[in-house]
């Protein structure tokens, strides 16, 4: 699917030392394509929407070596979505209160060296995203909030920000 993108404190010389995992990430956001009623099978279950969507980048994330649910803290409990290297991925379909959540698995990463640059996957507009699903969306994490949030809140973790497009 198409996205837009925007890095948050990353500078040259960083985004080209990660240049691999970076093209990595995008690689997976465009192997995963968007559909109006988005469904996903595995083991005989199909799941839909956002766990259909989860599972979906989940298999593209892992078959590009990407670790699963990484553990940043055993106290506090601080787990993401990937990771390779020093790059840490939250992919949120959640309600736009979890932006925090994220924002502070990021801080504590980047405090304790556990990441280099942390990557947020959102939906750009999540009524568009998930056309059938409106009640569901309301209030949902998005880019433009996630965006706004990084250009005035004081998070100075390198930032990779992806709003996933309702087109392919």
């Amino acid at each position: 699917m198409k996205s837009t993108t925007a890095f948050f404190h990353c500078g040259d010389y960083l985004r080209e030392t990660l240049r691999d995992e970076i093209q990595e990430v995008q690689s997976v956001i465009a192997a995963v394509r968007w559909a109006y009623e988005f469904g996903y099978r595995e083991d005989g279950t199909t799941y839909k929407h956002q766990a259909g969507y989860n599972r979906a980048f989940g298999r593209e994330f892992r078959n590009r070596g990407w670790e699963p649910q990484p553990l940043l803290s055993r106290d506090p409990r601080l787990i993401g979505d990937f990771r390779k290297g020093l790059v840490f991925v939250e992919i949120q379909f959640g309600n736009s209160a979890a932006l925090y959540r994220d924002y502070y698995k990021f801080q504590y990463g980047l405090a304790n060296g556990l990441l280099s640059l942390a990557v947020l996957i959102v939906p750009a507009d999540p009524g568009s995203f998930f056309p059938t699903r409106p009640k569901s969306v309301q209030n949902m994490a998005d880019y433009s909030l996630a965006h706004t949030c990084f250009s005035v809140l004081p998070i100075n973790v390198p930032t990779f920000l992806i709003g996933l497009l309702a087109e392919n």
